[in-house]
């Protein structure tokens, strides 16, 4: 309605109260306590709709991680919700698609890198890599969860020595950063850096 109407100043509060919620910084999205449709209240609406509204008024700044919220909410070329169908035209589903794709390649990628790792401290020896299995479930388990890899917490598991830990927890934080930084990149959007540009 801002947008129609030209309600500017309108607009430039709802931006406002959405950017903590969809923010383009990584150590916004670890410090944030409402990220993604939890800005909207109860009830909540679905990621689907909220990534439809942000490309129709051009919120460029918080689609990458609305299309984020998409992809870890499950297909988003069409999910049923409330008993009502909620479908994505078809560029921005070819867009999650491609994006969902890209996420589940990093997550594979990360989840080998960790599993198949040797334990510096020769700690570890005899359990790697007969009880890599571990490792591997933590970055990609084999139920379906609507988390993808910016939600995944520290291994706790205390089978494996602190160093092997260490690595562990660094090798997450690092590929969630890379995944962040490229982000955008996955689903054919500008960079952060633009995408901020036109917060308004």
């Amino acid at each position: 309605m801002s947008t129609k109407y030209k309600f500017q100043e309108v607009r430039s509060q709802i931006i406002l109260d959405l950017l903590p919620a969809y923010p383009t910084q990584l150590s916004d999205y670890k410090t944030s306590s409402r990220l993604g449709e939890a800005i909207f209240g109860s009830p909540l609406p679905h990621p689907n709709s909220v990534l439809d509204l942000f490309v129709k008024c051009k919120v460029s700044f918080a689609l990458p991680f609305a299309y984020y919220r998409t992809c870890v909410a499950g297909d988003p070329a069409s999910l049923n919700t409330n008993a009502k169908e909620t479908v994505l035209p078809t560029n921005i589903v070819k867009a999650a698609l491609r994006g969902q794709a890209r996420l589940k390649e990093e997550q594979v990628k990360l989840a080998k890198k960790l599993a198949m790792q040797d334990c510096k401290a020769w700690v570890c020896l005899k359990q790697m890599p007969s009880s890599c299995l571990p490792v591997f479930n933590w970055i990609l388990p084999e139920t379906t969860t609507r988390e993808g890899i910016l939600e995944k917490g520290d291994f706790t598991k205390s089978r494996y020595c602190s160093q092997c830990s260490r690595t562990f927890a660094q090798g997450l934080s690092d590929a969630q950063k890379d995944t962040w930084d490229n982000l955008p990149s996955y689903f054919g959007l500008s960079s952060w850096e633009k995408s901020a540009d036109q917060t308004f």
